[in-house]
């Protein structure tokens, strides 16, 4: 009878990590990473997703209604970063925009521990900083979470910037550089410094739960972290802010014949709460947003 018993609970352990690793293999990312350019239409920047898995099902619906071709994801998959289940769920959500366009991960803070990170999304050449070009934007993505990289991620973000000068600029990265709170800005003028010698038009960021842009020597610095997570109200002074909205959203980038590229922002509502139009020679900065 005992020894019955424990057949059945071992049978049912072994049929459900079965069907884990069956759903693992049948959603996880998978990149065909090209960085050579891309003609392409619209892009869809967002992130800080977390484990609120029914507002972040919801904004991705949205997002996959716009029928991207490429989504930058600013970072923060889930709670736990040692949390097999939280990155399944994950997976399984994102699934519907993996089959649609291409996705190009930024590494969070809830991405520190790094193994499951990699294990559910491919990444550029394994590394967690990559550079690729699409619709005439060079996108760099950064990795300012693991310490250990500082010196090698400047070094050869210093040889990408001189390579691509004469490009359109975009920077992905978790930690904003400008920031009303809940969590003080990323102290790096370093990277200030490069993004205004390398006229970079635009710098997304997540971390501080709500939408944010910041102009900053023409630079516009833009917080998307509003695909799920619990919002964060304003909390310390930024002198650089034009525009903040507590709530969930995501963006979206497209260009026109002029080399202009425009940023609409749409709440979880479908309503637009922020819009900027900026390029190489000038940046327009947007009318529509109310600060909350």
């Amino acid at each position: 009878m005992i020894l019955n018993i424990i057949f059945v609970i071992f049978f049912i352990i072994c049929v459900f990590f079965t069907l884990v690793l069956f759903i693992y293999f049948l959603v996880r990312h998978r990149l065909k990473f090209d960085p050579a350019d891309k003609n392409i239409n619209k892009i869809v920047i967002y992130g800080d997703v977390r484990s609120s898995y029914k507002i972040h099902n919801h904004i991705a619906n949205m997002i996959k209604k716009e029928n991207p071709d490429m989504i930058l994801f600013t970072g923060d998959i889930a709670s736990n970063s040692h949390n097999f289940l939280h990155y399944l769920i994950f997976s399984i959500i994102e699934n519907k925009l993996w089959k649609k366009c291409e996705y190009f991960p930024v590494r969070g803070n809830h991405e520190a521990e790094i193994h499951h990170y990699q294990i559910f999304l491919d990444l550029p050449k394994n590394k967690t900083y990559y550079s690729f070009d699409r619709m005439g934007m060079h996108f760099i993505v950064l990795d300012v979470i693991d310490e250990s990289l500082h010196t090698e991620l400047i070094t050869w973000l210093k040889d990408d910037l001189e390579k691509n000068k004469n490009k359109n600029i975009s920077v992905g990265l978790h930690y904003p550089l400008f920031t009303s709170g809940k969590y003080y800005p990323y102290q790096a003028p370093y990277l200030l410094e490069l993004f205004d010698k390398y006229n970079v038009i635009f710098v997304f960021s997540a971390h501080v739960h709500s939408y944010e842009r910041s102009i900053y020597k023409k630079t516009n610095y833009i917080v998307t972290a509003g695909g799920g997570a619990p919002l964060y109200p304003a909390s310390i002074e930024n002198e650089y802010k034009v525009c903040r909205v507590n709530d969930h959203h995501y963006c979206v980038m497209t260009r026109n014949d002029k080399d202009e590229y425009t940023i609409k922002v749409i709440d979880k509502d479908g309503s637009k709460i922020d819009e900027v139009t900026s390029s190489k020679a000038e940046i327009t900065a947007g009318k529509l947003c109310t600060d909350i």
